[in-house]
């Protein structure tokens, strides 16, 4: 299957995509060049690039970037950044900054930074001057965190659903297939908005990601049923299954000892195309304030300021979440197909 995977080349694509979007996300108080809620003088400061070359025309081999200088335009109403080429800040690996505690490790370490005195700012900042580079890596773990939980829990519930309904049949088939046929019905994001409704303004962060992801596989682990009852019904007939049945093997050694392995390859792909359906479930509850609330933040929560025309206009760059969540989802979705098709060749 390994191998079979490795010819999809948008599949491949995706996995390293992946990857690396995992490799920033999973440690942002490392990866990040700032704490998630530092603030800074700089409000609406638009992104900056590291330079090779300075005014004069020399080339240097290391990085730099210079400072902002705001200036405000009386007659627009709108802040300048002028360029002060007066000082460089060269860029550097492995800065101490702020303190940080990541599960047992106490470090003031991270991956990049610039001299001291200056500030970088990579995709520029927000309406209070904390960094959008660092955000968007404290936002793509809540949310791939959510997305995660959301794809364990509809995964998990909708399996065990899915198996008894297809592997029994009968009157309790009938009914659970009436129960899902009501989840089914309700749109995702009426009903998604009203299970957030109850949860509680004061929880704390940690609970309340693990409540939004709950809110989100109520809305998602009905389809997952569906699909894994299909599968059962078919599995169920099989020889191997007809042939434990006659050496009088139990019931729950035949549920998960001969169909569940069945469905191993099928909960991979649901896998992966469930977190990108999470993620873009969790970014709307959150852009439209059911979500995840400060002082956590998530992708979602980012993208709610970017949510009328004045700020797109002015600062786009805020729109950078946005773009964040499609190339996650993208790389995802390739991920997906080149999995399914790999199982297929393979079976």
């Amino acid at each position: 299957m390994w191998r079979k995977f490795k010819r999809h080349k948008a599949g491949l694509v995706g996995l390293v995509s992946f990857i690396i979007i995992l490799l920033f996300i999973i440690f942002p108080e490392f990866t990040a060049p700032y704490s998630e809620n530092e603030t800074t003088s700089y409000i609406y400061a638009p992104p900056q690039f590291p330079r090779f070359i300075d005014e004069n025309g020399k080339v240097h081999f290391r990085p730099f970037i210079y400072k902002y200088k705001p200036i405000f335009d009386i007659t627009t109403g709108k802040t300048q950044w002028l360029v002060d080429t007066s000082e460089k800040y060269y860029l550097s690996l492995f800065v101490k900054g702020s303190p940080y505690n990541f599960l047992f490790i106490k470090s003031d370490i991270h991956l990049f930074g610039v001299d001291k005195g200056g500030y970088i700012f990579l995709l520029g900042t927000d309406g209070i001057g904390r960094d959008l580079f660092t955000r968007l890596l404290y936002g793509g773990r809540t949310s791939l965190l959510v997305a995660f939980l959301t794809a364990l829990v509809s995964l998990g519930l909708g399996t065990i659903v899915g198996l008894l309904s297809g592997y029994f049949g009968g009157l309790l088939d009938i009914i659970l297939q009436r129960i899902l046929e009501l989840f089914l019905i309700i749109p995702d994001i009426p009903l998604g908005l009203a299970l957030a409704a109850f949860l509680p303004p004061d929880l704390a962060p940690e609970i309340l990601m693990f409540g939004v992801a709950i809110v989100i596989s109520i809305t998602r682990w009905a389809n997952v049923a569906r699909q894994i009852r299909g599968k059962v019904l078919a599995i169920r007939t099989a020889d191997f299954v007809m042939a434990a049945i006659a050496t009088g093997a139990s019931t729950f050694r035949i549920l998960f000892k001969h169909v569940l392995p069945q469905l191993y390859p099928h909960l991979i792909v649901l896998a992966t195309l469930t977190i990108p359906q999470a993620i873009l479930a969790e970014s709307a509850l959150s852009f439209l304030g059911f979500g995840i609330r400060p002082p956590k933040t998530s992708w979602g929560l980012l993208l709610k300021e970017a949510q009328n025309l004045r700020v797109i206009a002015l600062y786009p760059w805020l729109l950078i979440p946005g773009i964040a969540i499609s190339i996650t989802v993208l790389a995802l979705n390739f991920i997906g197909d080149g999995l399914r098709d790999a199982i297929e060749l393979h079976s």
